[in-house]
């Protein structure tokens, strides 16, 4: 869940209340693959604002986003192991 920042809901509408105590593995498959996807998502957008900042020379800013990008990436990136392993 976000903390209320105004920025997020302004991008896109979906909301980040899931239930995250599923009941069964097929219940906790849907979610993990579901919270990889919209990660992914969310490093895309992130890629874009760092663009922008580009353009707008600020490029410490930019590098800063940069580089949480990369943190998403690496993050999925053990999502989608944990996601392979329950799924198999």
């Amino acid at each position: 869940m976000h903390d209320g920042h105004d920025v997020h809901s302004a991008h896109h509408h979906h909301h980040h209340d899931l239930d995250v105590s599923s009941s069964t593995k097929e219940e906790a498959v849907a979610l993990l693959g579901y919270m990889v996807a919209h990660n992914e998502h969310h490093a895309e957008e992130l890629t874009e604002l760092a663009e922008t900042m580009r353009k707008l020379e600020m490029f410490q800013v930019a590098e800063e986003i940069e580089g949480s990008v990369e943190n998403f990436k690496e993050g999925n990136l053990k999502l989608r192991a944990a996601f392979a392993l329950l799924k198999g």
